[in-house]
């Protein structure tokens, strides 16, 4: 096991983890959760030894071998592609020359050291199997999407999405025994993202992954890790069966939280109630020590984490065709990326253009926001349509010198403050954060600000470039809500497959010899694009295993909450009698207390006799019921809620 034993972290005032302790199996996939900030990343590099926590201590096998893929790479720039993936095993890849140089040291230096050396270096390469690295090296970036003509040439012409892509290679192909893997999707469309499944399901090893596409995690982990108040907590299953436990736990929590504050009523008027007396003391003293222990019990309250949660202002309609392609051909200097296109985007459309990497999905989108002339054919705006269009290179184009406030400000539709503001705090900015300069945010942080910007005055047609980079997987949720409801036309482009099933009412594909209309669904775009890899080995057995095994829990956890759910309704039903009971006795209590204290019953010694025995078995009834209530209380709270 990798094992954090009471790990506390923290950056300035804000703590990540406080003697929280855990651990992961090796074996294992792993998804890491969490908001943005939550620390994620910091668990990443601690465990691969980028970073060593405050306190505590991380314990692991000697012999287990760690890989960590980075979401900010550094690569050499002379270096080539191939050279890069390769350069682990650069000493077998020269292995003639490696075993000369220990040979004709053999008379220089101790020969059993010598001879040690040998025997490594070969059973290097058969461990590694180096006669074929060099192809497993091109497969792999092939698979990934890097272009084959720029194999050989130096990484510093590459985008840093294919540099991204290079390291990863290395990763895979050095293939140690757990992946420390942040945002590995990042940058990849849906080819490359389908490949890198495959070669993770026969990756023999464990993993533990960050990544905001909730569709991957789904498909690849076995375990969710989930990093929330300081705190990381392990479920077992993918990400579906995180958020099922997940909401149970906290449904169970509430209600036990619920029901001890019941008891602690109860216990307090116990208390109340019977203290003075003399016969009831023992007693009485008895709920106070319970009434001490049920107050430790409360479980203590976090503040709930935030996300975004937003609502598109009301667009102005526009024409019944925003958009429209006539024999478009578009590109840059003398290439052309986009040939012959011609296209209706209807109003109310909410099209994903998907496709591989340098196909020319964002130069359409640049096409249709006029950034981008035509080298030939039209690209016509049509009556009353306001564009509006996001991209990464406007995180560049920021003025450094003003606040996230004043930033937002210049582009809304109102000058509101209290407007300004709810649109700030929908994408994380909130408190003195909004009055933060510019030139002092994060990267992910300007990408939710030009969003911010951009949608607190959306016009009526939005173009919206990888608009989920840099957010997490709640805020991808809600911003798919807001995007499904908005009443106006979206082009955007994506990768990450939940969103775009939450979004998209048609799909175009853009591919270097054709732009179409996908005749389907995401899900039959995926189906489309497995079977390209339909000559690849399937996932390992183990992992379809998992699957069939995680699938027969959730039936069996189903049948199990039926029959929990007939129990509960039961004593349901007996603890509101036993509630209803426990009212009536203390009201005929209280009746008969107030007929005893009366003056003008106080030489009525048959009548006040008659009233005390009265008490007295209301109050050995009222004892009966309250402990009986507790009793079923406790049943219930043992069960849980659904």
């Amino acid at each position: 096991m990798i094992t954090f034993d009471s790990i506390s972290k923290q950056y300035g005032s804000t703590v990540i983890l406080d003697t929280s302790s855990f651990a992961f199996n090796p074996q294992e996939r792993t998804g890491l959760v969490g908001v943005n900030g939550s620390g994620k990343t910091t668990i990443l590099r601690m465990l691969g030894g980028a970073e060593s926590p405050d306190k505590g201590t991380i314990k692991k096998a000697s012999d287990l071998s760690i890989g960590y893929l980075p979401q900010e790479v550094e690569v050499l720039d002379s270096m080539t592609p191939l050279e890069i993936v390769l350069e682990p095993f650069k000493h077998l890849l020269n292995f003639e020359s490696h075993l000369e140089h220990i040979s004709n040291s053999l008379h220089e230096s101790n020969v059993k050291e010598s001879l040690h050396k040998i025997d490594k270096l070969y059973a290097d390469m058969q461990f590694h199997d180096a006669y074929s690295l060099e192809a497993r090296a091109k497969m792999i970036l092939g698979g990934l999407g890097v272009p084959e003509k720029s194999w050989s040439e130096p990484v510093q012409f590459l985008s840093g999405g294919y540099r991204m892509r290079t390291v990863l290679g290395r990763l895979l192909l050095t293939s140690p025994d757990f992946l420390l893997l942040d945002e590995p999707t990042n940058h990849l469309d849906m080819d490359s993202l389908v490949w890198l499944e495959k070669f993770l399901g026969r990756h023999k090893g464990g993993m533990l992954i960050v990544s905001h596409d909730r569709d991957f995690l789904n498909r690849i982990t076995t375990y969710t890790a989930e990093i929330s108040n300081r705190a990381l907590t392990l479920y077992k299953g993918n990400y579906d069966a995180y958020v099922l436990a997940r909401d149970e736990a906290a449904a169970a929590a509430l209600s036990r939280t619920r029901n001890l504050e019941t008891k602690i009523a109860q216990a307090e008027r116990f208390v109340e109630r019977f203290k003075a007396k003399a016969t009831k003391a023992t007693q009485a003293q008895s709920r106070m020590k319970l009434l001490e222990k049920l107050k430790d019990e409360l479980p203590e309250t976090f503040q709930a984490e935030k996300s975004i949660d937003f609502t598109f202002p009301e667009p102005k309609q526009s024409g019944s065709i925003p958009l429209k392609f006539v024999n478009c051909t578009a590109g840059y200097g003398e290439k052309t990326v986009i040939s012959n296109l011609s296209l209706l985007v209807n109003r109310g459309d909410k099209i994903a253009i998907v496709g591989p990497n340098g196909a020319g999905k964002s130069t359409l989108l640049k096409c249709a926001a006029s950034l981008l002339e035509p080298k030939s054919g039209t690209m016509e705006i049509g009556h009353n349509a306001t564009v509006r269009y996001f991209g990464q290179h406007q995180l560049e184009q920021l003025d450094p010198e003003i606040t996230v406030h004043e930033t937002v400000a210049r582009q809304s539709v109102s000058t509101d403050k209290t407007f300004i503001r709810n649109i700030l705090g929908a994408f994380l900015f909130s408190g003195d954060t909004v009055d933060k300069y510019v030139k002092v945010l994060s990267g992910g942080e300007k990408a939710r600000l030009v969003l911010a910007t951009i949608l607190s005055n959306p016009g009526n047609v939005l173009l919206l470039d990888e608009p989920t980079n840099h957010l997490d997987i709640r805020s991808i949720e809600m911003l798919g809500d807001a995007m499904r409801d908005f009443g106006g036309t979206i082009v955007f482009v994506s990768h990450d497959e939940y969103f775009i099933s939450k979004v998209a009412n048609r799909i175009i594909e853009v591919r270097p010899d054709r732009v179409r209309d996908f005749p389907g669904t995401l899900h039959d775009y995926r189906d489309y694009i497995e079977r390209m890899f339909a000559d690849e080995p399937d996932s390992s057995q183990k992992g379809k295993q998992d699957v069939r095994n995680g699938a027969d829990d959730v039936a069996v956890q189903k049948e199990q909450r039926i029959k929990d759910r007939e129990t509960r309704k039961k004593l349901g039903r007996t603890i509101e009698k036993l509630e209803r009971e426990i009212a009536q006795a203390e009201e005929k209590i209280t009746i008969l207390t107030e007929q005893l204290n009366n003056p003008a019953n106080a030489l009525n010694h048959v009548l006040l006799h008659e009233t005390s025995s009265a008490i007295a078995a209301e109050e050995d009834a009222l004892l009966e019921c309250m402990s009986d209530l507790e009793e079923r209380q406790a049943e219930l709270a043992k069960m849980g809620v659904e």
